[in-house]
């Protein structure tokens, strides 16, 4: 048997594979319209309905009203089991994507526990006995898990985004994590993918004096943020004042003389 063994300089490694999570009114789904402009055609996976702020992008998209219902697509009705299974074969490798996004996990996340939840309840009827809460959170879990993970290798950019969800720890410290059903599949999402950002918009001023709307990407544990990069360089701060993840990513993939011009710029 001869093995053929893979190098870390090959193009598969060069592939974002980011979760972004916020508040509404980041720009979460805008981040389409970067991804675009970067890396080229793109394919969205919907499950929010607002995609107004990108409609004059033409970004293809399907979406997903279940987690494995009924598809029509004469209904713009789609389950995302059957999305995702369209996603792997080569009518859509033809298609040319360079980038997929899934907007949102939240969304999902709500679709697929329903989904199990029922499936554990037809198998309790059908055996006659007591449904088993533990046996759909399992479930759950697995689907979730596995499916995130086989969307993150697929052979391009992956963005998948998330609403934040704030909750306490036992010493009463606010923490933010990915707004998703169950606490174990939520804290298992960061270590799935290369980046996980935390975009975070604040207000300052006032009425009289005019509001000001900035906008940050937390990149690493910062106050009960949960955010990490793989940045080969370190190039990325623990926040950037920045709302387009494509423009972090150039830093990161900068050339060591472009990097020092562009501080030296500063």
């Amino acid at each position: 048997m001869e093995y053929n063994p893979l190098n870390t300089s090959d193009v598969s490694t060069s592939y974002r594979k980011s979760i972004l999570y916020s508040f509404p009114g980041f720009g979460k789904t805008t981040q389409a319209k970067y991804f675009q402009a970067k890396y080229g055609k793109g394919f969205i996976i919907s499950g929010e309905g607002g995609l107004s702020s990108i409609r004059s992008e033409g970004i293809d998209y399907l979406p997903f009203t279940s987690w494995a219902g009924t598809t029509d697509p004469a209904q713009q009705k789609y389950a995302f089991k059957d999305i995702f299974e369209w996603i792997r074969t080569p009518e859509f490798a033809a298609k040319g994507y360079k980038w997929i996004m899934v907007d949102s996990l939240t969304e999902l996340a709500d679709h697929a526990i329903h989904t199990a939840q029922e499936n554990s309840k037809k198998r309790a009827e059908a055996a006659n006995i007591k449904v088993n809460g533990f046996e759909a959170w399992a479930e759950y879990g697995a689907t979730m898990i596995g499916v995130c993970k086989a969307i993150r290798d697929l052979p391009m950019h992956v963005l998948v985004t998330a609403l934040a969800k704030e909750t306490q720890d036992e010493e009463g410290e606010n923490q933010y994590w990915p707004m998703v059903a169950g606490k174990q599949v939520q804290q298992q999402l960061p270590g799935i993918f290369d980046c996980v950002f935390c975009g975070i918009r604040t207000t300052t001023g006032n009425a009289s004096k005019g509001m000001k709307v900035e906008r940050f990407i937390v990149t690493d544990e910062v106050r009960g943020w949960h955010g990490k990069v793989r940045d080969e360089n370190r190039r990325l701060k623990s926040v950037e004042s920045e709302s387009d993840l494509t423009k972090l990513f150039a830093r990161m993939d900068m050339s060591d003389e472009d990097f020092n011009k562009l501080n030296g710029a500063k």
